[in-house]
């Protein structure tokens, strides 16, 4: 039998625990669990599956590096109130697979929150003087928009 995670991430995000707890990324904390608990392949959790979307899936979400800086705290806090409130008390294997990936997870990121690893990948396309205007306007770039950036 595996878990209904989901409905366990928003049980325990209305509990005293966590409520009274102090995250760093307490206001992001639904959309982190839910993320965590989408990136593991349905059929139950195993290392390997716990380890992909804790190193390759996590790292890449679009938040501040704070908010990912304390998600292992607050997945810590998740498995420990499944296991304790006997939610799921298997759980507290997963808190022991975190403690051995903590370090991991955190050195996937350089001082400036930026993920090592990953090539950077520019987000707009080269635009030389007599291509067409990427305003849209038909004219030449030149004619068009080019006198903005001077």
């Amino acid at each position: 039998m595996t878990p209904d995670l989901q409905s366990f991430a928003d049980e325990f995000l209305a509990s005293q625990q966590f409520l009274l707890g102090e995250f760093s990324c307490q206001q992001d904390a639904s959309i982190l669990l839910h993320t965590f608990i989408t990136a593991l392949p349905p059929g139950g959790m195993t290392i390997v599956t716990f380890e992909a979307a804790l190193l390759d899936h996590i790292p890449r979400l679009d938040c501040p590096f704070a908010t990912k800086r304390g998600i292992p705290t607050l997945l810590k806090a998740f498995f420990s109130w499944c296991a304790d409130s006997g939610a799921w008390p298997p759980a507290r294997t997963w808190i022991g697979w975190l403690d051995m990936l903590e370090k991991r997870y955190l050195e996937k990121f350089r001082e400036d929150g930026s993920v090592k690893g990953e090539t950077f990948k520019k987000k707009y396309t080269d635009v030389s003087r007599n291509d067409p205007c990427p305003c849209g306007s038909g004219k030449k770039f030149k004619k068009c928009c080019w006198g903005i950036l001077g």
